[in-house]
């Protein structure tokens, strides 16, 4: 995954389907501030995601999840990669 988090600090997304990163909910999701009960939801995505060696398999887990979860695990992931931005570069906060 960290590597995933890394190409997503680039503005790549192999994991997401284009159809998917045009979707309005998760425009307007991604920004959106992640609840308790979300934050422990997503931990289980990822870490079922995570278990998959392949990005090949990845996908297809994230195909397999249902809308909501998958909106989840989008809005989570996103919110890594803009910590991670802001880790380097402390200057943007």
């Amino acid at each position: 995954m960290k590597a995933l988090v890394q190409l997503g600090m680039q503005g790549h997304y192999p994991l997401f389907q284009e159809l998917w990163m045009k979707d309005p909910e998760i425009k307007e999701k991604k920004f959106q501030k992640i609840t308790g009960p979300e934050r422990a939801r997503a931990k289980k995505l990822f870490q079922k995601v995570s278990k998959h060696r392949q990005l090949e398999h990845k996908k297809i887990v994230l195909l397999s999840m249902d809308d909501g979860d998958r909106v989840l695990f989008m809005k989570a992931f996103f919110k890594m990669v803009e910590s991670k931005i802001l880790d380097l570069k402390p200057e943007i906060h």
